[in-house]
């Protein structure tokens, strides 16, 4: 009798080098890195559908970092925003 050995899908967010804490960081240089491992991950489009349906509260989901359940582009750094606006 034979076994059937299914390979492992090697998962961004589930691997001992990346820190679990890395898709939920309070900091915006540490999500633009977690958005950026999850480019290369089999699972993004299905794991932002899931995210989506769900409306996660917070945290990086297939590569989109969502902020009360919405979808936004980049997170603000904690504290007071400037009185006037950089000029671009």
């Amino acid at each position: 009798m034979s076994t059937l050995t299914i390979p492992r899908i090697e998962l961004p967010c589930q691997t001992t080098e990346n820190d679990a804490d890395l898709w939920f960081a309070d900091q915006p240089n540490l999500l633009e890195e977690a958005k950026s491992l999850c480019q290369a991950c089999p699972l993004q489009v299905q794991c932002l559908e899931s995210a989506m349906e769900r409306e996660e509260p917070w945290g990086v989901w297939g590569g989109e970092i969502f902020e009360r359940g919405v979808v936004i582009a980049r997170k603000r750094p904690r504290g007071r925003p400037r009185k006037n606006a950089a000029v671009a």
